[in-house]
């Protein structure tokens, strides 16, 4: 009886129910449309998200940072006494001999600096950038120190101012002693690069200007014998001079903060790490030119980090 009962009641619902579900169904409520979809008004295509990539290429405008790097300085202490020996050989006939020897050696000496760099950049066509950059390194631990120390002795032949048949010869001694401290050195430099993307290598030239503290001694001592002609009887033998002793005769000097002038020159990157910070590596080199007998050099590789504005 059951399933007769539930037969004939399905059959009736059909029956009455069928012309209220005979018409069209729309199918956008089915999908889940909007209000206005449902009303028959278009609808906008949905929007996709799309990332877009940073822009790190504006280097234009006034930056500052700093720097920490190793740094290498070569002191030629070569000449490094030759005017100290002139002024106490000076108007005598040995100074032209031994003024110009090489008593001292070249030395190299390594240390660390720290230091800062302000600047300014002009960027043209989009990828090239030429500007302006101060730059100052303080060497660290007491500075960067080189010495040398050493004597030489020579026998040479000089009659200037000998008489007749006879022939002065010279054993000469010169000793000499030196050092350089380099405190702290700055350059002001121009350099030019080129844009890719957030890098920005470049390259720079520019004057240097150091303090340098000096120490300097000078020992000279000769001796002077006479060799004359050997000239027989009877009009010889001809009768040798007396030897004649001079010095030890010392003179020094010593100095600090001594300026020494020069020129720089180097390579270096920046790197982008947002809109206005960057980090930086380069590599410097400076030569100046001749402080107090010394030639003096100086190697540095550094690395940084700045804030542009």
């Amino acid at each position: 009886m059951r399933p007769m009962r539930l037969f004939v009641l399905c059959a009736v619902a059909t029956i009455v129910g069928g012309p209220a579900f005979a018409g069209p169904i729309d199918a956008s409520v089915l999908r889940g449309s909007s209000a206005a979809a449902y009303e028959g008004e278009p609808v906008a295509p949905p929007r996709r998200f799309e990332p877009v990539t940073p822009v790190y290429r504006r280097w234009q405008g006034f930056y500052l940072g700093g720097h920490v790097g190793m740094g290498n300085a070569g002191v030629d202490f070569g000449q490094g006494t030759a005017s100290l020996i002139d002024y106490i050989l000076r108007n005598d006939v040995v100074g032209t001999h031994v003024v110009d020897w090489t008593t001292l050696s070249k030395v190299d000496t390594t240390g660390q600096s720290y230091g800062g760099f302000v600047g300014y950049n002009a960027q043209w066509d989009g990828d090239i950038v030429v500007g302006a950059e101060a730059n100052y390194s303080r060497a660290a631990s007491g500075g960067l120190f080189a010495a040398s120390t050493d004597s030489m002795t020579r026998i040479f032949n000089d009659d200037a101012q000998a008489p007749a048949q006879h022939h002065y010869f010279y054993t000469a001694t010169v000793s000499s002693t030196a050092s350089a401290r380099i405190t702290d050195y700055a350059t002001l430099r121009a350099r030019a690069g080129a844009v890719f993307d957030r890098f920005l290598p470049y390259a720079f030239v520019g004057a240097a200007l150091a303090r340098v503290d000096i120490v300097r001694s000078a020992t000279v001592s000769y001796t002077r014998q006479d060799i004359p002609d050997n000239v027989a009887p009877p009009a010889g033998p001809i009768v040798p001079q007396p030897n004649f002793n001079f010095g030890p005769e010392t003179r020094s000097e010593n100095r600090n903060g001594v300026f020494a002038y020069g020129y720089t020159g180097g390579l270096g990157i920046d790197i982008a790490l947002l809109p206005n910070v960057f980090v930086r590596a380069e590599a410097e080199y400076i030569k100046f030119f001749p402080v107090q007998d010394f030639k003096i050099h100086v190697a540095t590789g550094r690395v940084g980090v700045g804030v542009k504005f």
